[in-house]
């Protein structure tokens, strides 16, 4: 009989991670693959080239290497872990796959608008974006959390944010959806496909959408980003349509993941919400536990851009990780009982979940995702004592999406009680 405890070798890690991202019961629930990845050092060379990590310090240390970062197109890269070789684009614009200095240009000329401080500003606009939508679930008694609340919500912000118009523009979230399968690697080539095509449309909608902000400029983050000008330096054409298109999509998919599977576990621990309900003061904390216990993000890579010494090794350029976020924000070496949800845990001086990442790649609206999850789990819990999810025909919801690098629940039907 095999050891649970005992390490696994490269083919069996292999195994058991491809397995993990690939199928559904895999995706589903992948935490209990990931201790048995963790067990021995938790960092393996996998038969497809890349190193492999599974452990908190492991990936904390890659993500903040500034020798790693994203793959550039004269790199000879090994197949992905699904065996599907991806392309690395040698025009891409958008700062998520680019390094520096071009990263640094790009980020810089943005991230004005992501700081804490402006944040801070945003929130009365924010919270009159919430209202209505707690309202009516409180009008129905419940309702369908990702299609109502987890979805809606921080789609109304970022279009705000950037100054996309909210009216008229609902086909455009689907397509955003669709295009995350290029950073996916249980992807389908199906799905690829898919999100090739929206590629194509919401190029079109955002190049109409810039040409109409330069006939009628606003205060919003599009309109400034077009007009935006230091040290001589402004964003071209292609950049500006590129980089909207990421913030569009990176601010409503990282924060939709993080109400839904926050409340999901809150379902599932209710003395949990009722501590909520005791001490609002916990709902900072929350947000970190959240991310920490089932985070929205699972999966990042970096290679290597100059010679390194990391984890005791010489690495060269083109040298490939895999980090695994999500198992490393498990990891028994830095979380006490880390299967365990327990929103005071960050009370206390616990090392920050690698959810958002590190280094010059960590989340522009990292802030901006935890100031909308804490207004929205502070207004839900104003409203309501208990939430139930609504399977009245034993469906076994709520379930995940088909997908892993970003988990998300498809669906999240619920009966709220009110306080």
């Amino acid at each position: 009989m095999t050891d649970p405890a005992a390490p696994l070798d490269p083919g069996e890690a292999d195994l058991l991670l491809a397995s993990t991202i690939t199928t559904d019961d895999g995706r589903q629930d992948p935490y209990p693959a990931y201790s048995r990845l963790r067990t021995g050092s938790g960092r393996w060379r996998s038969a497809f080239g890349a190193q492999c990590l599974a452990g908190y310090d492991d990936c904390l240390a890659a993500l903040r290497n500034p020798a790693l970062g994203r793959p550039e197109h004269d790199m000879d890269l090994p197949d992905g872990i699904s065996g599907r070789e991806r392309q690395t684009r040698e025009d891409t614009l958008t700062m998520l796959f680019l390094n520096p200095p071009d990263h640094t240009r790009i980020r810089g000329l943005v991230s004005r608008a992501f700081t804490p401080r402006r944040v801070e500003e945003l929130r009365p606009e924010i919270e009159a974006l919430l209202a209505p939508i707690v309202e009516r679930l409180a009008e129905q008694g419940g309702g369908e959390i990702m299609a109502e609340l987890a979805i809606p919500f921080p789609v109304a912000v970022i279009s705000e944010l950037l100054g996309v118009p909210r009216e008229g523009n609902e086909h455009i979230q689907p397509l955003v959806r669709a295009i995350t399968a290029f950073i996916d690697p249980a992807a389908t080539d199906e799905a690829l496909a898919e999100g090739a095509v929206a590629g194509m449309e919401l190029g079109v909608y955002f190049t109409e959408l810039v040409e109409e902000k330069r006939r009628r400029p606003d205060d919003r983050l599009l309109s400034a980003l077009i007009e935006v000008e230091e040290s001589g330096d402004r964003l071209s054409t292609d950049e500006l349509l590129a980089n909207t298109l990421l913030l569009y999509a990176a601010g409503f998919e990282t924060t939709s993941n993080l109400i839904g599977n926050g409340l999901r576990l809150f379902i599932e621990h209710p003395e949990q919400w009722r501590l909520l309900g005791d001490d609002r003061t916990l709902l900072g904390p929350a947000m970190w536990e959240i991310l920490r216990a089932d985070s929205p993000v699972q999966l990042n890579n970096r290679v290597v851009l100059d010679r390194v010494e990391l984890f005791g090794e010489t690495w060269t350029r083109g040298d490939s990780f895999v980090i695994l976020q999500g198992s490393g924000n498990h990891d028994e070496g830095t979380y006490q009982d880390p299967e365990r949800f327990d929103i005071t845990r960050f009370v206390a001086d616990a090392p920050p979940p690698l959810s958002f990442g590190f280094g010059a790649h960590h989340c522009l609206g990292a802030h901006l995702a935890r100031a909308e999850g804490e207004l929205a789990f502070g207004a839900l819990r104003d409203r309501f004592d208990e939430f139930h999810v609504d399977d009245p025909d034993g469906l076994g919801l709520p379930r995940y999406r088909p997908s892993f690098t970003l988990r998300g629940l498809e669906t999240l039907p619920v009966l709220a009680v009110p306080g």
